[in-house]
């Protein structure tokens, strides 16, 4: 087996890692021999051994025509072979590193005068095809062990005795070649490349490296250099873009956010489509930390945080359930597999540094009208106090044109009546991340080791708001001998966040979106009067609060802590068999705490309640969260070569996972001491409750691969879990898959049948798989639960109907795929098209009383889409090269089956909320539905009533069910129809320079920031005001909204503008219409862009520096298209539902600096 998982040597300009591969790749060439030959030559005999394995040999030429034994072995080692070979005839032989040495064994004699023979050195340089130095390349003296490798120059120095020395020059990739060395004479060669060679190799499932040509599914692999060109503290941002079927939802909520990552769109009806994240062989946790909503609360990010990008050697994504079955449950919605670098192959310790420096801000905010102030129906409101003095008062922008005259502003001071800035720009900080990565390394034949300091430094854009990181990453392996082998891995890091921003309706953002353009933010930046009391541009017992008052009084916190490694051992038991065994944990420990010293959300949601009543309502609360997982696993992998043509690899292993999560979480308020944040200090305790689960997994799993003269494979998995979460009778669930992969261009040239010249390499490939998903823990059966409320134990109340008969759920899925590639692989593409099916989802559904809802089993939902990867070099010259990369996917997601009598289900929003998302039995997934319809006629024109405002789409209108007739006319979705990215990349001697182009096409999202900033008159929207006249009395601007009267006459009705932008506005009230506030997702953002220099290694050779880079970087320069006001990704979490809202978004940031990477 190990000669198809075999390491793939690609050219590179490390000396560390073209070494390190060099050593490893001993195990790719071990296979059994099958021989029956009369007395022949031993090169003969070579030849056939060579047909049969990927070993090497060097020896003497004078020994290619010497006679050897005759044999007759079947499936022997090739140990066994060359001993009978050479039996008695004066030959010794050496095996290491996949090269056999053969040379003329020493005769003894006594001793004589005779001297020594003389040492010579011999020097020169090897280059490649494009005469470039070859870094780590093997020079050997044939015939001896004499050996040398190349340096960062390409050079060599080797010493030997031998009179007439023929070197030989070694390199994975490279055709090997020998060439006679001549005293005095540099010896300078050039190696050109192995086409047999150079073979693509990827992670598939389970950690086993396969020679991508092989595999019947899709895998896509991004190598480090490509993945993280501009210094992204994080992983999921570093991968965002590279990778076709691959889509990111981040939300907008400053340091550190969530991110959604779906692979081949959303497939679950309870939001659960985050992919399975595998580190090294083991699975790692990637859990969401976030309470934030549409109200308040705080996104804390993803623990994927707590991976270092400078740490990965490579990310394999694999797609589908044909990729991921044998991982099991958890891989239902893919994996992503990361590789994390091992060690540097050099004399003595390699270290490197690498260091990025970034500052970022805000570039787009939404749009803000500038014409208009504070006040309403056109005219500037006042108050008056008991002195007698008066000041502008009024929350609203319906005012007065901004002229400029003198007006007493709510601080009393007379200022200009003017526009004072974009108030979502001005509020803002530029943030500033440091990001720095110390790595100490060593391997050679006998192991690797590498040890990694990474600390990352962060401030961003809100005042006070800080995260920073600390990771520590140790990676060692070791040969024991030549049956054992172990490797072990332990990371801890450490990552603490100050003054997470706060989100939706009571965020800082929110209230930024309400100022009237005539109030300065200096003015705020006072926010609480002399006694204590909350002060913005309307007075303390206003119902929007001042930004400053929210960022200075809403404190949090949260760190988390963790620690996560594995031991494992690797037995050689035969040339054929190994077994491997492997013991993994994963535990991390999350503390989170938030203060209130403020009025609270209470005075929002309780008429009439003075703020001033409730300023000494502080809060605070405390929650700690601890996580563990650990994983027992046992693998046999076996490799047999059966005949001539077909090779038999196999697999068989055992897992045993077990988890526990428990939280606790206690809250008290009226703290005796303000400045003295803990339990000891507050007057009572309102509320204090335990939580937690554990869950376990037994699982059995195997596969078979079968190779046909290396063009056409056949694959086959299967695999049994127990799972805890699922009652007995239903505890184990199987499934299998299949996969064929058929290289026709391999085939073509097998049967001597030449290829158009153009034409380098062409695949199909085909694939069935099956994966089960087990149900969260502890929704089998109803238990009593408590918690305490202000002091008191209180039951839980128990509204949902738990199921005892609960299957686990099933994906289903087909892929079929085309890659051809073409001029020597200069061009190239890779199609798949895929087909899944989900069925069986454990989802809640409505239930009779006493219930509110109970779990089933039902749902079906099919995706269906295609993957393009399109690769080509158009420009590849000595100095010059060209590279361009695009990824394009497109996934349609349906609801085919809801469970018996549902027809329709909600993700998430409640009655107050604009818009709802979910799905209708037949419809498409993510579909979003407004709480309230504008009636419209035959031609989509807006039916205006009698008071000159839209007309609601009513019960009536809708034959009495206004619940169907919204679910039937869906006002958006929030999946794109085409995702894609182009990627080009520039390198010219020492200079690269690479970009990335985001796109996405199609989708919809609900700009509720700007339905907010409508509804009070602050919007650009709300720019546009009529006349200002006086009608009925009442002097106001006046307009006439476009649309028909009821009998289908052109509207004439004239209404304030007031009146018609609060009609249709969204905030505080669910009578707004969001169908006026959605707008296209689809963008094309310019996402990534670095500049970068490589100093010459002329100028380092005399350094102890091996290579020096010097690199401008930016993120997110700018939108080249845009529809939304706000940013198009401005969810405040990762749910579906956030997913199709701009709900306050922090606003678009853009990001530069430079880095810096360094070698020793």
């Amino acid at each position: 087996m190990t000669h198809w998982y075999h390491l793939q040597k690609t050219k590179t300009a490390a000396a560390a890692l073209a070494l390190m591969l060099v050593s490893s790749s001993w195990t790719s060439v071990k296979a059994q021999i099958s021989l029956n030959v009369s007395q022949t030559t031993l090169g003969a005999v070579i030849q056939k051994i060579q047909k049969q394995s990927k070993y090497q040999f060097t020896y003497d030429d004078n020994l290619s025509k010497m006679q050897v034994n005759a044999v007759q072995v079947k499936n022997g080692k090739v140990e066994d072979v060359l001993n009978k070979l050479l039996k008695n005839k004066g030959v010794s032989y050496v095996i290491k590193d996949g090269i056999i040495y053969l040379k003329k064994k020493e005769i003894t004699t006594t001793p004589s005068t005779q001297q020594p023979r003389q040492k010579r050195t011999y020097k020169g340089t090897l280059l490649d095809e494009n005469k470039e130095p070859l870094i780590g390349a093997t020079i050997l003296v044939k015939g001896t062990n004499h050996r040398a490798v190349t340096d960062m120059d390409g050079n060599f120095t080797i010493e030997t005795d031998e009179p007439a020395p023929v070197l030989q020059f070694a390199y994975l990739g490279y055709k090997t070649m020998d060439m006679a060395a001549k005293e005095g004479h540099n010896v300078n060669a050039q190696m050109l490349p192995d086409s047999q060679a150079l073979k693509e190799v990827v992670v598939t499932a389970l950690g086993i490296k396969r020679e991508k040509k092989m595999l019947g599914y899709s895998v896509q692999d991004v190598k480090a250099d490509a993945l993280n060109t501009t210094g992204d503290p994080s992983v999921t941002g570093a991968l965002d873009g590279k990778v076709a079927g691959l889509q990111m939802n981040t939300s907008s909520t400053g340091l550190g956010g969530s991110t959604k990552i779906t692979i081949r769109g959303n497939s679950s009806l309870t939001d659960n489509n985050q992919p399975l994240w595998v580190v090294d062989g083991v699975p790692f946790t990637d859990n969401q930390s976030s309470d934030a909503s549409a109200y308040g609360g705080y996104d804390r990010g993803g623990t994927s945080l707590d991976i270092n990008p400078e740490d990965i050697e490579s990310i394999s994504v694999l797609k589908g359930a044909n990729a991921a079955a044998l991982y099991g449950s958890r891989a239902g919605n893919g994996v992503i597999y990361v590789t994390t670098k091992k060690g540097s192959h050099k004399q003595g310790f390699g270290i490197t540094y690498n260091g990025n420096f970034t500052w970022s801000k805000v570039a787009e905010t939404i749009p803000m009208q500038k014409q208009y102030g504070q006040g309403s129906q056109g005219a500037t409101v006042y108050k008056t106090d008991e002195d007698g003095n008066k000041t502008l008062s009024s929350e609203l922008a319906f005012g007065a044109p901004l002229d400029g005259r003198m007006e007493p502003s709510f601080l009393g001071e007379n200022i200009a009546y003017r526009y004072y800035g974009d108030k979502l720009k001005d509020y803002f900080n530029t943030g500033f991340s440091q990001f720095h990565t110390v790595a100490l390394g060593n391997s050679d034949e006998k192991g690797h080791f590498r040890l990694s300091l990474g600390f990352n430094d962060n401030k961003g854009l809100f005042d006070g708001e800080k995260l920073d990181k600390l990771i520590v990453d140790l990676n060692a392996g070791r040969t024991i001998n030549k049956y054992l082998s172990t490797d072990s891995k332990i990371s801890v890091s450490r990552m603490k966040a100050e003054n997470r921003p706060m989100t939706g309706l009571n965020g800082e953002v929110a209230q930024l979106l309400l100022i009237p353009g005539n109030v300065r933010l200096q003015d705020l930046q006072t926010y609480t009067t002399q006694d204590q009391l909350h002060r913005n541009w309307f007075g303390p017992d206003m119902q929007y609060a001042n930004p400053y008052y929210v960022r200075h009084r809403f404190q949090n916190s949260d760190e988390r802590w963790r620690a996560f490694g594995y031991y494992g051992a690797n037995v050689n038991v035969t040339d054929w068999l190994k077994f491997n065994a492997k013991y993994a944990f994963d535990y991390y420990r999350t503390r989170i705490q938030a203060t209130d010293l403020s009025l609270g959300n209470s005075a929002v949601s309780i008429p009439g309640r003075h703020w001033s009543e409730i300023v000494t309502d502080d809060n605070m609360s405390r929650s700690e969260e601890n996580n563990f997982e650990h994983n027992i696993s046992f693998l046999f992998l076996g490799d047999n070569q059966v005949t001539k043509d077909l090779r038999l690899g196999y697999n068989l292993g055992a897992n045993i996972m077990y988890q526990k999560y428990e939280l606790l979480s206690a809250a008290t308020k009226n703290m005796l001491e303000k400045d003295n944040w803990i339990f000891n200090t507050g007057y009572q305790l309102t509320n204090a409750s335990e939580n937690g689960h554990e869950r376990s997994m037994y699982s059995a799993f195997g596969s078979l691969q079968l190779a046909f003269r290396e063009y056409l494979s056949l694959d086959l998995t299967a695999r049994n879990d127990w799972s805890s979460t699922l009652p007995k009778d239903n505890r184990s669930f199987f499934y299998p898959s299949a996969s064929v992969s058929y290289i026709f261009s391999d085939f073509m040239r097998s049967i001597n049948h030449s290829l158009p010249a153009w034409m380098t390499f062409a695949k199909t490939r085909l694939s069935f798989a099956q994966v089960g998903k087990d149900p969260n823990p502890y929704n089998l059966y109803n238990t009593r639960s408590y918690t305490y409320e202000n002091g008191i134990r209180v039951p839980i109340p128990q509204t949902v109907k738990k199921n005892s008969n609960l299957k686990p759920e099933i994906k289903s899925s087909f892929e079929w795929g085309l890659e051809m590639k073409f001029l020597e692989n200069r061009l190239g593409f890779d199609f798949t098209y895929y087909y899944t099916k989900t069925k069986n989802q454990a989802m809640l559904v409505d239930a009779s009383a006493p219930w509110t809802q109970q779990w089933v089993n039902a749902g079906k939902i099919t995706n269906k889409g295609i993957e393009l990867m399109l690769y080509g070099t158009p420009v590849k010259t000595k100095d010059l090269k060209f590279d361009l990369t695009m990824n394009i996917s497109k996934n349609i997601s349906r609801v085919d089956e809801l469970a018996n009598g549902v027809d329709h289900i909600y993700f998430n929003g409640d009655g107050n909320m604009p818009v709802k998302v979910g799905a209708k039995a037949g419809g498409k997934l993510g579909d979003i539905y407004a709480n309230n319809l504008i009636k419209r006629d035959a031609d989509g024109q807006m039916v205006i009533g009698e008071n000159g405002l839209p007309m609601p789409v009513t019960s009536s209108d809708a034959g009495g069910n206004l619940e169907q007739y919204i679910l039937d006319h869906p006002i958006g979705n929030i999946e794109p129809k085409l995702l894609m990215s182009v990627t080009p990349s520039l390198n010219y001697k020492g200079v690269s320079l690479t970009a990335m182009f985001d796109m996405r096409f199609g989708g919809d999202i609900v700009s509720v920031s700007e339905g907010m900033a409508t509804a009070v008159g602050t919007s650009e929207r709300s720019a546009y005001r009529g006349e200002y006249k006086e009608l009925n009395g009442v002097s106001d601007y006046y307009m006439v909204v476009p649309g028909v009267t009821a009998d289908g006459q052109v509207n004439t009705k004239e209404v304030s503008a007031q009146s018609y932008y609060s009609n249709i506005g969204l905030y505080k009230s669910q009578k707004g219409y969001a169908e006026m506030f959605i707008h296209s997702a689809s963008y094309i953002k310019l996402k990534e862009l670095a500049l970068g220099y490589s100093l010459p290694k002329s100028v380092l050779k005399k350094t102890p520096l091996t290579n020096v880079k010097l690199s401008f970087v930016a993120r997110n320069l700018c939108f080249l298209l845009k529809h939304t006001p706000g940013n198009p990704d401005g969810g405040y979490d990762t749910s579906m539902f956030s997913q199709a809202l701009d709900f306050a978004a922090v606003p678009y940031t853009r990001t530069f600096g430079f880095s810096v990477n360094v070698g020793f």
